[in-house]
């Protein structure tokens, strides 16, 4: 026979990355907007359990909700930590998916975040002066499409993009890009846009820009006065709209998009002044 119980050798355990992470986040909120009030449909589960799985889901990396259903059956204390206890009765992966879909339409998850985002401002976790902003990739789940039969009117539906990465390896993929706009100091996301994958980074810059403020303005931070950017958002419009209507200034390395090199008398390719004689700027 075993000395203490499972339940009482969990709890002389060290506490782990989720149960810190709950801890610090109050989902009693979105768990009463997202529980079922339906007189159809199995009853007995209760939204919190439900809505930290799937949070869990993307914080342990597990690819499929049927993955993360069978995760929940198997392993008694990834379990116990979403809610459910150690023997408590675990949802279907069709039950997880609808609770999945009320989470993405309902806006619960933006309104928290933002609670979130107040909080480690009244922490002096952030500080916004520099902001980043970037586009990665996001594959789709939905099966690939030749670009043919892809509605193109459509901005809800994934398309097919390619890009080089660090070693000039070309990447082709069919989905989504998530646009970034990110704190350099803390590397949290202060605002973020989805779209799918073929539009061009710079389309979603000004969007980003405007939602920034927007964020900052409403948890009383101080605004951004530097955006870095990569060369894909060198266009004259961004640096105008940030400078005149943002009040900030835009950090972009000239992108020489197949220019000729300026004429002498004027800058270099890398934004440094050169006089007629062809000699570079120096302080």
């Amino acid at each position: 026979m075993s000395l203490f119980s499972f339940e009482d050798l969990f709890k002389l355990q060290g506490k782990t990355r989720l149960e810190l992470i709950f801890e610090n986040v109050d989902l009693s909120k979105t768990a009463n907007q997202l529980s079922n009030n339906s007189k159809k449909g199995p009853n007995g589960y209760s939204a919190q359990p439900i809505i930290r799985a799937l949070l869990a889901q993307r914080i342990e990396n597990i690819p499929t909700r049927a993955a993360l259903v069978r995760r929940l059956k198997s392993d008694p204390v990834f379990s116990y930590v979403c809610g459910f206890g150690f023997y408590g009765k675990i949802p279907s992966e069709a039950t997880m998916s609808r609770y999945f879909e009320k989470l993405s339409k309902s806006g619960c998850l933006e309104k928290l975040y933002l609670q979130l985002l107040d909080k480690a401002n009244q922490l002096d976790l952030l500080d916004c002066k520099t902001t980043a902003i970037d586009a990665s990739k996001l594959k789709s789940y939905e099966r690939a499409k030749p670009k043919s039969h892809i509605d193109k009117n459509n901005f809800d539906t994934p398309n097919w993009s390619a890009k080089f990465d660090s070693f000039k390896n070309k990447i082709t993929w069919f989905g989504w890009k998530v646009h970034l706009a990110v704190d350099t100091k803390s590397e949290l996301p202060i605002a973020v846009t989805v779209t799918p994958a073929n539009e061009a980074d710079c389309n979603q810059a000004l969007t980003l820009v405007q939602k920034v403020s927007e964020v900052l303005t409403g948890i009383k931070c101080e605004q951004p006065t530097y955006w870095a950017m990569d060369s894909g958002y060198d266009f004259k419009r961004i640096y105008k709209n940030i400078l005149f209507d943002y009040n900030g200034q835009a950090v972009i390395p000239i992108n020489k998009r197949n220019a000729k090199q300026p004429p002498a008398g004027y800058y270099d390719f890398n934004g440094t002044p050169r006089c007629s004689a062809g000699h570079k700027m120096v302080y």
